[in-house]
């Protein structure tokens, strides 16, 4: 009956097969240790993604008006990468085998040696050859193509065809069964998988001498094992004509055009991809870099009487009521060489008017939401970021940057005012430096930085450590997933802030940004007491209390002002916030901000003292239409501008647009 002596080799195939379908054999040859490479960039709250690269809610807009530097946070592009679909590993294994091995390395006489060996296969009878068709017929529907995704396959398949070296729990070729640790004797399977791999070598165990029997496998891993040995057995029978009858080589190709239709959707899929990944790797932009971006369109119109005028003084100057249309444009190349770090070139262009104090007179309606370069191409920001340890990260940088870059804070809101982001003493010293953030425990984070406004102008005895500078400081304490606080210090000196980054950082009143005038070398010490907590999955609140304590060191005479040198003012400033996440839309965010811009509520010059009290409030609802563009409608009121209770109030009201790049 049959040329291979006793051996039936249909039967023989079929018992090999079944092992593939309950557990033994296509299990331990599928499965491949998922390999899972975190990188945690460190968050004190939850509410740190706030401070993070892709959140476009909230840092990503926050632009300083100051010689028209713009603002924004940054954090870490390493996501987890995660290869999680065992299912799609077996057939990266395969290919690795795709080409069989020469059929002399498998002598004839060792070949009938290693045949007479199963010369009484284990009760044959038990299984008819219909019912091995049988077996094979349960999985006569394919599952769904998405079961098994592209970018997925492709991955798996570069990985051991030879673009990227295997990793170093991969599959060993033509193990001996009896060189594996998981397999012995007793297993009902053994003899069947001893002859696949002893004598057709056409499985194979891993680095770790380990076959991995025991998980299950789809019926495109089936397949492709299947059409594996069988080849391999095709092969030796196509060189040894005497080894098969006509029978056999019919049996074996029944089996072939069983699967034929997954194979053949496999090998679609696997081609398309690897054109796919060519045409990619031709028109590459960068190894190491990738381009993000996103352009943003704002319509605005201010309404009111008057432009303000600080305190003490009664507005005269009428306020302009015109609708505005404008853009900007932002681009980031983001830059890693290790996986862990990151170093950003931002440039910058577009005309989009803060509506500041140009406008209203005040700077309390300053918005945040885009660059005003004049329409002229700009570097707006140019830092590198490292990790520290596993829980830290490290930030330089050379241009436009501050510390709310990394430093937690603790503000849930997306804003579109410029006062609506944090306290204003993070970002007093916006220019070059860098800093450091470290998470120690779930419970305590820390981070210092220093920034300089002048560290590229040596002239004046000016420069890195001599010019106008911020020195911070931060505790971050976390009781619960849920809530976090932070404590604040910041040291700020300018030998004349009304030409460099002042004393709010161009937020609150006039008098609040330069208490001595602008020209009076200043300093002062800064204190902030940031909470937020989260009521529930989508609504969180927060909010801050600030206080400045500055002091004149140069006379301010200088400025036509009545104060001796040492002159001390306070200025505090307060804010209360709330985020409502994916009210009507899963993405979307709602955002309210109460508080008191800065104001100088005590001064030793008298003639430059807030009188009244301002009020900050502001609503914003940001929607996303798709992925990559997002519309948000938002208003402020500015009540008693310049805390000054002779100015009317001012309203701003917007709609802006955001396509991601």
């Amino acid at each position: 009956m049959s040329k291979l002596g006793v051996v039936d080799l249909p039967l023989f195939l079929g018992s090999a097969i079944l092992g593939c379908n309950f557990g033994v054999l296509s299990p331990a040859w599928a499965q491949v240790d998922p390999v899972i490479t975190t990188v945690t960039d460190t968050q004190a709250t939850p509410n740190l993604s706030e401070n993070e690269l892709d959140t476009e809610s909230q840092e990503t807009s926050r632009w300083v008006v100051s010689a028209d530097v713009s603002y924004t946070s940054a954090s870490s592009t390493n996501q987890p990468q995660v290869e999680s679909n065992q299912d799609n590993e077996l057939l990266s294994e395969i290919e690795q085998y795709s080409e069989s091995p020469a059929v002399e390395s498998l002598p004839e006489n060792e070949l009938l040696s290693e045949i007479e060996q199963y010369s009484e296969p284990p009760a044959v009878e038990s299984l008819p050859e219909n019912e091995l068709l049988s077996e094979i017929e349960q999985y006569s529907e394919p599952p769904a193509v998405e079961s098994l995704p592209e970018n997925e396959l492709l991955s798996q398949v570069q990985r051991y065809s030879g673009s990227e070296p295997p990793p170093s729990s991969g599959i060993r070729s033509f193990s001996r069964v009896e060189d594996l640790r998981d397999v012995s004797p007793q297993d009902w399977a053994y003899d069947a998988l001893r002859t696949l791999m002893n004598n057709y070598r056409c499985l194979a165990g891993y680095d770790d001498d380990t076959f991995r029997g025991n998980r299950n496998l789809t019926r495109y891993e089936f397949a492709a094992a299947l059409n594996r040995c069988l080849e391999r057995v095709e092969t030796l029978i196509t060189n040894n004509l005497n080894l098969a009858t006509e029978e056999d080589l019919a049996s074996i190709q029944r089996l072939i055009e069983e699967f034929d239709a997954e194979l053949a959707i496999v090998k679609n899929k696997v081609t398309d991809q690897e054109e796919r990944t060519t045409f990619l790797e031709n028109h590459n932009f960068s190894t190491t870099t990738i381009l993000r971006g996103q352009a943003n369109f704002v319509l605005a119109n201010v309404f009111g009487d008057r432009k303000a005028v600080p305190s003490g003084q009664t507005p005269e100057q009428d306020l302009d009521n015109v609708p505005i249309f404008s853009a900007g444009v932002r681009l980031n190349f983001d830059t890693s060489f290790t996986g862990k770090d990151l170093l950003r070139t931002r440039l910058d262009v577009g005309n989009i008017n803060g509506l500041g104090s140009g406008v209203t007179g005040t700077q309390m309606t300053f918005l945040g939401l885009g660059p005003n370069t004049g329409n002229n191409l700009r570097l707006g920001q140019l830092f590198y970021r490292f990790p520290v340890g596993d829980r830290g990260s490290a930030y330089l940088s050379v241009a436009n940057q501050s510390a709310s870059g990394f430093i937690p804070t603790l503000n849930p809101s997306s804003s579109i005012s410029l006062f609506g982001f944090n306290n204003p003493l993070y970002d007093v010293g916006f220019g070059a430096g860098g800093g450091v953030y470290y998470q120690f425990t779930d419970l305590i984070g820390a981070g210092v930085s220093y920034y300089t406004g002048s560290a590229n102008s040596p002239e004046s005895g000016k420069g890195f450590f001599n010019g106008d500078f911020a020195a911070l400081s931060q505790v971050t304490l976390t009781p619960s997933d849920r809530f976090g606080v932070a404590f604040t210090y910041a040291h700020y000196y300018s030998p004349e802030p009304g030409a460099t980054n002042n004393v709010t950082s161009f937020i609150g009143s006039q008098f609040a940004q330069l208490p001595f005038g602008g020209s009076t070398a200043t300093e002062s010490n800064n204190f902030n007491i940031a909470a937020s907590y989260q009521i529930s999955d989508r609504l969180q609140v927060g909010g801050w209390v600030g206080y400045n304590h500055a002091t004149a060191l140069s006379s301010p005479f200088a400025n036509g002002l009545n104060g001796p040198e040492g002159s001390n003012a306070d200025i505090w400033t307060w804010a209360l916030t709330a985020s409502f996440n994916d009210l009507g839309k899963l993405g979307s965010n709602l955002s309210f901000i109460v508080g008191m811009p800065p104001k100088l509520t005590d001064n030793d010059v008298s003639e430059r003292e807030d009188l009244d009290t301002s009020y900050h409030l502001e609503l914003s609802y940001r929607y996303p239409i798709t992925d990559r563009i997002s519309i948000t409608p938002g208003a402020l009121v500015i009540l008693d501008p310049e805390h000054n209770a002779a100015n009317n109030a001012i309203w701003i009201g917007l709609i802006a647009v955001r396509f991601a790049i």
